[in-house]
């Protein structure tokens, strides 16, 4: 129960220490889930978010739990939106590409879980706690222009390599539409969703799938609309469910570092919305995650 779509676990080991992400990768294999999710936001941290994993698995001494864990874990690479990899977008994501081949063909234990690319997009949330000190003085109109450049540069990344994209869209809907329009790769999910159910439905209309994190379960959240019809509105075979950790901790537990067992309380959460059990809605979540990444 309680896959999850998609996690930041080299920041959960950073905050917490290691021993804090065997825990949770031990607890997370004992409620048996079968598929989590790495992310990151640089082009080439693929490699150390993959060791830190690796590195936890060797404080596990149940070697039959080490390799559940092991088959459980997937990941992505990407590019997530900043002055860097705005400015550097060119040579950034070339080296993206490099990066990904290189990975799927080394001698890591998660060579063949390398199975997205992302998350990558569009990112004006100034205040967004994951990107704490950014000054958005710097988003003038070419910046703003080169951004979407970036964006539909690792689209078309993913539309090369044929793999599905993590999109991360926050308050950027027009800059979002316009890039999905041009690239016409439209293979993946929206990470966090966070707009009304007018943008909902030209995703859906698209083809993407869509994850709700543990803001789903805030009330009265700024700019949200009632978030028990949009997690009603999403087809069952589009749905997603992700923590985000070690962002965003849903209610009953919002404070501090969020950390992967507290998916359990968004499951609970939208399984109440929709009316059904949360491991009917698990079994609902493994099978789409199956579905999109080709596991």
């Amino acid at each position: 129960m309680y896959s999850d779509s998609l996690m930041n676990f080299f920041q959960i080991t950073e905050e917490l220490g290691t021993q804090q992400g065997a825990d949770s990768l031990m607890e997370m294999e004992q409620n048996g889930v079968s598929f989590a999710l790495d992310t990151g936001i640089h082009a080439d941290d693929i490699w150390a978010r993959s060791q830190r994993v690796e590195e936890c698995l060797d404080l596990i001494d149940d070697e039959i739990q080490r390799r559940h864990i092991q088959n459980m874990m997937y990941f992505t690479a990407g590019v997530m939106p900043d002055l860097d990899s705005v400015d550097n977008r060119f040579e950034i994501i070339e080296n993206l590409e490099n990066v990904i081949n290189d990975f799927k063909a080394g001698d890591s234990i998660f060579a063949s879980h390398l199975v997205g690319i992302g998350p990558g997009g569009i990112d004006h949330d100034w205040d967004s706690v994951e990107f704490k000190g950014r000054d958005h003085e710097y988003f003038d109109y070419d910046t703003v222009k080169d951004e979407k450049d970036l964006f539909a540069l690792q689209l078309t990344l993913a539309k090369k390599l044929n793999m599905p994209f993590v999109l991360h869209s926050r308050k950027g809907f027009k800059e979002t539409s316009d890039v999905l329009k041009a690239v016409k790769w439209n293979r993946g999910l929206v990470h966090g969703f966070s707009y009304s159910q007018s943008e909902l439905e030209f995703f859906l209309d698209l083809g993407w799938y869509v994850s709700f994190s543990g803001t789903v379960t805030y009330a009265g959240k700024k700019s949200f609309t009632d978030m028990s019809e949009l997690v009603n509105y999403v087809p069952k075979d589009r749905l997603l469910i992700e923590s985000d950790c070690p962002f965003y901790p849903p209610v009953p537990v919002k404070s501090g570092t969020n950390i992967p067992e507290n998916i359990k309380y968004v499951y609970e959460y939208i399984s109440s919305k929709r009316n059904i059990s949360s491991r009917k809605l698990s079994e609902t979540i493994d099978s789409n995650f199956q579905k999109l990444f080709g596991i």
